[in-house]
């Protein structure tokens, strides 16, 4: 073989040994990637979920994110990461933030009564003489409790429709007493809802079904009136709306440009339709659901995408890190804390922050669900890094899509560092 052949053999081998090191880096750097997307193709081509997106992240990026299925089922239009869907009781976690950067302005205390800053007084009735604190209310410890058939039980509703259809009433029948509820609402403000329900004398108060019987303080209960309560004190103690003050002081620095407290605020062309079951025991297929809207919309009415939710994702482990920018290091400290209530319906282990799930590891999580959605968001301040995930109907087949998700993205996150 003369001088020319041999350089050729080696030029040509060294060639070919750079392009397949290029073509199997990538591979092998996304292996746990790809097994993930395969993992949530088959769960998207076996469920009734129409749709739904997932994201994971580490403090730096995100790492993964990918849509499945579609939003619009009838117009045959992809759920992607740009798709908006409000994500349930994870709005929450933004009445906490908002909190907190009350305190950290020192315009609150977590310990302050709730009676020295509303104009109305509310008192649980079993305990007249012990005041419900604002921390009582971010902890679930307040007594303060859920019941939504008071309303409908007077002939009206917190929740409702601003675009009804007379194609609700072909819905099946188990559905029907939802449209019934949907239809007997309206818009009413944060105040009126807050005041209906915890004010004696109100439409909608009632001793035995607005407050348990346990001391405040001392039982965990999960209460979504007292996550409204807490965005009408941030109004109080601002001197704003809480959809203004969430703009200000989180969408914006965040740059979130595609979340709002209503679907009103949100391009049409974005939105996913909602879906349910076309039969709630032998479902075979899904219908379009109704678009309500609710009167307490702090608790779990926060629309968003996954693209703006993973930026407030990389920014709450930043936080947990102390190198967040919302708020200050000490002010995001208190905001994960951990801190056991005396008696509680969590996980043995588990504990409740400022409206966070601190579980025995040390990860902070929440979880939401209502109609047209369940949802997840969780990270590790340890490894810095979390996942989360959405969909467009409730359905417990969302339950594999978090499994998924959890088995996968540690080492997603680990290999994107």
């Amino acid at each position: 073989m003369n001088t020319k052949s041999i350089l050729f053999v080696i030029l040509s081998l060294w060639s070919v040994a750079t392009v397949s090191a290029q073509n199997t880096l990538p591979r092998v750097k996304n292996l746990y990637a790809d097994s993930l997307t395969v993992a949530l193709d088959a769960v998207s081509q076996k469920s009734l979920i129409p749709g739904f997106v997932v994201a994971t992240a580490n403090e730096h990026k995100i790492t993964y994110i990918k849509g499945f299925g579609l939003a619009d089922k009838r117009r045959n239009i992809a759920f992607t990461p740009l798709t908006v869907n409000w994500i349930a009781s994870i709005s929450k976690t933004f009445v906490a933030l908002s909190v907190m950067k009350l305190v950290e302005q020192k315009k609150l205390d977590l310990d302050e009564p709730i009676n020295s800053i509303l104009p109305y007084t509310i008192t649980n009735p079993y305990f007249p003489d012990k005041p419900i604190t604002i921390r009582h209310l971010v902890t679930h410890t307040s007594s303060i409790i859920d019941d939504d058939l008071v309303a409908f039980n007077s002939g009206q509703a917190d929740q409702y429709l601003e675009d009804d259809n007379k194609k609700y009433d072909s819905l099946p029948a188990y559905f029907q007493p939802n449209v019934q509820y949907y239809r007997m609402g309206k818009k009413i403000s944060l105040d009126e809802f807050v005041k209906y329900y915890t004010v004696k004398g109100q439409k909608w108060y009632n001793d035995s079904t607005t407050f348990s019987k346990k001391e405040p303080g001392t039982f965990f209960q999960y209460s979504n009136l007292g996550a409204n309560i807490v965005a009408r004190i941030v109004e109080v103690k601002s001197g704003m709306s809480f959809r203004d003050f969430t703009k200000k002081y989180i969408f914006k620095p965040l740059k979130m440009a595609n979340t709002a407290w209503s679907h009103k605020e949100i391009k049409p062309t974005l939105l996913t339709k909602w879906y349910i079951p076309d039969d709630d025991k032998a479902p075979k297929g899904v219908l379009e659901a109704p678009r309500y809207s609710v009167a307490g919309f702090a608790n779990g009415g926060l629309y968003t995408n996954i693209s703006d939710l993973s930026r407030y994702l990389i920014e709450m482990i930043k936080g947990s890190n102390g190198k967040g920018t919302l708020l200050s290091k000490q002010a995001y400290t208190i905001l994960f804390q951990a801190q056991r209530p005396s008696s509680n319906e969590l996980h043995e282990k588990d504990q409740i922050g400022i409206f966070w799930f601190v579980s025995s590891t040390g990860v902070l999580s929440h979880l939401g669900g209502s109609d047209g959605v369940y949802s997840f968001l969780y990270f590790n301040p340890a490894t810095k890094s979390g996942a989360i995930g959405f969909s467009n109907m409730r359905n417990d087949d969302f339950g594999h899509v978090h499994s998924a998700v959890k088995k996968y993205e540690p080492h997603i996150n680990k290999q994107m560092k």
